[in-house]
Order: C-alpha cells, then structure tokens, then sequence
C-alpha cells in the first residue's frame, strides 16, 4: 500500500479516535454484498484488510448469511462460504431480517459498537451517511477503500466544540474516557484527603531543650546595689565629719 494512502487511512480512523471512541482492533462488519465483490475482484479478504486497516476484527451478522443462502443463486456460492467463515456478530435477532435492517438496527442512533460497515450497496451507504460516526468501507476496483467522515459526523463533531449542543450520556462517557486517555486520572483534592489512621508522632516543639535564662548579670546588678559607698564631707564650721550621702 502507498505511503500517502496509509496515511489518508490512518488520518481517517484517528478522527474516529477521537471523536467517536473507535477503538483497536477495529470491528469490520462485512455484507454479502462485499464478499461478492471480494470474489469478483479476486480480493482475500482475510489477507488484504488486515494490511489496509492494520489491527482489524473481521465480523459478521446470521442474517446476513440468512440473507445470502435465501437467495440461492449457484454464483452466490462462493462468497456465501467466506461469509460463513467470518466470525459472528450478535444481532439478538430470532427471525431472520434482511442484512441492512440487520445493520441497521446494530448501529442505532450513535454506533455505540463503534462498527465500520463494509458494503458495496451504493443505496445502503448512502443511508448510512445520515448518522453520525458510522465509518464506511467499500471496494473500488481491487482497492479496500475507507470513505471520509460524512457530513453529518462533521457538522456533529463542529457542534460539539462550538458548544452548540447537549452531548448525549453516551457522548459524555466517551469524552471522559479520551480526556483520561490524554491527560491521565485527575488528582485528587487535597482536603478531600483521608487523614492517616495510627499513633501520632510526638510534638517537635515539646522536643526542644529548655533554654536556662542567663543569670550573670543579673547576679553582678545585685552585687552593686548591695554596696554602698559613704561620702565624707568636712563641715564648714567645724572639724566634726557627717554622713551627707549615701548613695546606691
């Protein structure tokens, strides 16, 4: 496969990625009408699409077998019998319906089995283009061929970052799951933090050593009060000395 063509493959599904959920290994959902283009064109199905969509689960519905056996054509042999040898799919379905009411119903409103719908029905496709996040395969010559986004996956994928419009539960989880995906889990609040359970240490202030108040000069003050010195003063008449002072 051609490099610029891998890569317009690889662009298309990480669209889906991202928007969509889409998840590998992808889950190919295949119709009889695909097989029977596969066998046309010489195409082995279980060798060319695990090249052209890398990690792919190829699958199938019991109506869509139903659907190929009841026809009964001896030239729908074949590609019934590579339908047969693909894995099936559940449809839940106790009375055979037809294989795109089959889809369809698969699909619902938002593809919550994230499938991508292989078919060659031209009509089929294009109903299938009217809900958002379906991806669409076909065969153009001998070439698996991955359709762009439809309109509608645009226009819904536009909205959703304008903020235009409610996303839907299912919407919201798929987000969540990507954000998770890109950025990882959120932290958890701090004050929502459990405290720890089980003997407390002890106090680091009740630790410390009392610190002995220096007493030396305090010591020394009182040594100097306790002196006194007496001053001697000569009296002017006479020859007798008094006691004028006594200072501290």
């Amino acid at each position: 496969m051609k490099v610029k063509r891998q890569k317009r493959v690889a662009k298309i599904l990480k669209y889906f990625h991202l928007n969509f959920g889409f998840r590998k290994p992808w889950n190919l959902l295949v119709d009889g009408t695909f097989c029977v283009a596969c066998l046309q064109n010489k195409v082995n199905i279980k060798e060319q699409m695990p090249k052209y969509l890398e990690e792919v689960k190829l699958i199938t519905t019991g109506c869509c077998i139903t659907e190929m056996e009841s026809i009964g054509s001896p030239e729908l042999y074949g590609a019934t019998l590579i339908l047969k040898g693909i894995p099936l799919f559940r449809c839940d379905h106790k009375k055979a319906v037809s294989a795109s009411a089959c889809i369809k119903s698969l699909i619902g409103a938002g593809n919550q089995n994230h499938l991508i719908i292989a078919s060659q029905d031209h009509n089929f496709r294009s109903e299938l283009r009217g809900v958002a996040g379906i991806p669409l395969l076909y065969l153009h010559g001998n070439a698996p061929t991955l359709e762009k986004p439809s309109e509608m996956s645009e226009s819904l994928t536009t909205r959703i970052a304008d903020g235009k419009t409610n996303l839907s539960q299912h919407q919201q989880k798929i987000l969540t799951e990507l954000k998770k995906q890109t950025f990882g889990e959120p932290e958890p609040d701090e004050k929502k933090r459990k405290k720890r359970k089980g003997p407390k240490g002890p106090n680091p202030l009740s630790c410390k050593k009392s610190k002995k108040p220096k007493v030396q000069h305090l010591n020394a003050t009182n040594e100097q009060s306790k002196k006194k010195r007496r001053k001697k003063k000569k009296n002017k008449g006479g020859g007798g000395e008094n006691i004028e002072n006594i200072e501290s």
